[in-house]
């Protein structure tokens, strides 16, 4: 039924493809970072979608995970106001399985995928992102089994300064100051961000501070980029990882520093090293004055009367991730050709996580584990007359689980300058996080035998330009999964397990459509489309799923920009998602699960309205201005409708 499913529609979409005008359009050469070799976007057969700077600030008030949630088909799974704590997943995958870059440097954490975005960036620093859709293996490395995103950092083109000021609901505020430099052939951005807020309900507020600093220097054959990041945040968690405790909070600081190094004509080469750290503490009960406190190894909250015993100590990770690698890239006769390896260096501290070391570290850590983690590729692009083929593979070996071998073949073919069907067949894989392997809680644990999970995926989709700025992607895919991991349990009772599950197929299209060829007299500056559905063939086997199969099967994105008056625009975004399946109730005054829930369908719609003046600027936003109840994650509620409005001052030479 399935393979009937993808027949019919790649009948449909070949006979749309051919009805097109043959019309040539010239198109914007667009390079791809997230490419081994150096290609222009009409090159790229893998599924991929380019978020540039507006689209990414559109909507939001430099909030980078609600800018991805509202104009991609990814799954941004928030579980606050904001981007306090959110998760990213691809193509019905765990937020595990969907690897996140900066300029091309992977920093993923080993400990859990919930630090994924914990970024030291915001959207007014990004001049785009990159989304691939689909197994990245042989691209990136371990990890990327459902896609990746990489975010692409802006290079100022002028010395100046843009300060980015906010305020709103739930007394939210928010400071954007970037101070850039631009000489002969140096450029140097600084970015420093603060935010605060109450929060919209109990213990859910929080606090952020980010620095970011980058420079690109020019050396003439040769270029450096160093890439320093910090992040310290700290936010309530009410109910974010269990509903059975409200009171949870969390502390995290990560910092990263990156040297990329590249030059080359007829051979281009490039050089990266980079490190990056992550300290994380949880606390299932909230220690503060107004929370709950430590007395005689008691947790007493003097506000309800409520103690506890037998929680004993606040959960405390650090992990240290560092790695190098380079790249090989020569043009010839024969198309485009590259070589390149990465080692990658993964380690764990922690008071919950890893084998029990003889000896306290750091007076805090009685647990350790790390990996050692080497891989080599090879690729290969023939991009002549209207045929495109890229293939490659990559020989990845860690130290626990042995050598593996990745690899893939995408093909195209240009029926028109302007119009291109691709297919492609792509091998994946992910390493357990260490959180899978050894966290032991009041209502999850881990599995030490976990074995790393597999997917093969085989694609078919086309690509049709109108234009430089207008266009329509379709694509649609089977992923194949062995071992998958999933936190699993047979009642609410039971813990929360980590077990290899068999087999999950995924079948599933993706649609993305944009016009922005409005004239300039139009009253609409562009309208956008995404739509993605997702099935899955195998259910829990009679086990409920926390990650794994409540993946969003529909997702619905109506994008439109248009004038109000001159200098006045507003951008609207209707958002409606169904996931997948059923989820255990939990009644907050009961405290206790109740009964089975079917998930239903969402509606949220946004609005930003915003006023340029040239170096002022001035918005306000409004998101769920429906008021809509509704939750990313089962039982942890989302705000309703909140307001922020704001001021943009931009000043340069």
């Amino acid at each position: 039924m399935k393979r009937s499913f993808l027949i019919v529609w790649l009948s449909v979409f070949y006979s749309f493809l051919f009805a097109q005008s043959t019309d040539t359009i010239v198109l914007k050469e667009v390079v791809i970072n997230s490419s081994r070799t150096e290609i222009t976007e009409s090159q790229m057969l893998r599924p991929l979608q380019i978020v540039d700077a507006k689209s990414l600030s559109g909507l939001k008030d430099n909030d980078l995970s609600s800018a991805l949630k509202d104009i991609s088909s990814v799954d941004i799974r928030q579980r606050s106001f904001s981007s306090v704590q959110a998760d990213i997943s691809t193509r019905g995958g765990s937020f595990d399985q969907t690897l996140v870059l900066i300029n091309g440097i992977n920093l993923s954490d080993p400990q859990t995928g919930h630090h994924s975005l914990n970024l030291p960036l915001n959207t007014n620093m990004l001049e785009a992102a990159e989304i691939v859709y689909g197994p990245g293996s042989r691209f990136f490395g371990a990890n990327a089994l459902t896609g990746a995103v990489n975010f692409i950092s802006k290079i100022p083109e002028k010395s100046g300064l843009m300060l980015d000021l906010s305020y709103g609901s739930f007394n939210t505020v928010n400071g954007d100051l970037i101070l850039s430099h631009v000489a002969k052939k140096i450029n140097q951005t600084l970015n420093i961000a603060y935010a605060q807020s109450d929060g919209f309900t109990v213990n859910t507020d929080y606090k952020k501070v980010n620095v970011y600093y980058e420079n690109n220097i020019n050396f003439g054959k040769v270029k450096a980029k160093t890439m320093l990041g910090y992040l310290d945040k700290n936010f309530g968690a009410y109910s974010f990882y269990t509903p059975q405790y409200i009171n949870q909070y969390e502390k995290i600081r990560t910092s990263f520093v990156a040297f990329k190094l590249f030059g080359g004509n007829a051979l281009k080469w490039e050089y990266k090293v980079y490190y990056r750290g992550l300290s994380d503490e949880f606390q299932l009960f909230r220690e503060s004055q107004d929370y709950y406190q430590n007395v005689d190894n008691i947790w007493i909250n003097y506000n309800t009367g409520d103690s506890v015993s037998w929680y004993k100590a606040h959960n405390n990770h650090m992990t240290t991730v560092a790695g190098s690698g380079f790249n090989l890239e020569k043009a010839w006769v024969g198309g485009k050709s590259a070589i390149g390896g990465e080692y990658r260096y993964e380690q764990i501290y922690s008071n919950v996580l890893g084998n029990q070391l003889d000896e306290v570290y750091s007076d805090i850590f009685t647990k350790s584990d790390e990996r050692q983690n080497l891989s080599f590729y090879a690729e290969h692009g023939y991009y002549k007359n209207r045929f495109l083929v890229n293939g490659g593979a990559m020989a990845y070996y860690n130290h626990k689980y042995g050598l593996n071998f990745y690899y893939g073949l995408d093909a195209g073919y240009k029926i028109t300058d302007n119009i291109i069907v691709k297919a492609g067949v792509n091998k994946s894989m992910r390493l357990p996080t260490f959180t899978e392997l050894y966290y032991k809680g009041p209502s999850n644990e881990g599995n030490p035998d976990l074995v790393p999970e597999h997917a093969l995926s085989i694609e078919a989709g086309t690509k049709v330009y109108f234009s430089e700025r207008s266009f329509l992607n379709v694509n649609l895919y089977n992923r194949m999964g062995t071992n998958i991991i999933s936190w699993v349990r047979e009642s609410s009772t039971d813990l929360w397990k980590t077990e290899n599950l068999t087999n999950l197929n995924t079948y599933g299209t993706e649609v993305f459509a944009s016009y922005r060829d409005f004239s300039k007299a139009s009253f609409f500056n562009n309208v956008g489309v995404v739509y993605s559905y997702i099935y899955q063939d195998k259910d829990a086997a009679g086990l409920e799923s926390k990650y794994t199969l409540d993946h969003l099967k529909h997702k619905f994105i109506f994008v439109a920009g248009h004038k109000i008056y001159k200098n006045i625009n507003a951008d609207w975004s209707l958002n409606v998602f169904k996931r997948n399946g059923e989820y255990l109730f939990f009644d907050y005054e009961q405290g206790v699960f109740t009964e089975n829930v079917e998930y239903k369908t969402n509606i949220l719609l946004n609005l930003k309205i915003s006023a340029d003046f040239g170096r002022f600027g001035f918005y306000i936003s409004g998101q769920n201005l429906t008021n809509s109840d509704y939750f990313d994650i089962a039982n942890v509620p989302a705000p309703g409708i909140a307001v922020m409005g704001g001021v943009k001052v931009t000043l340069s030479k």
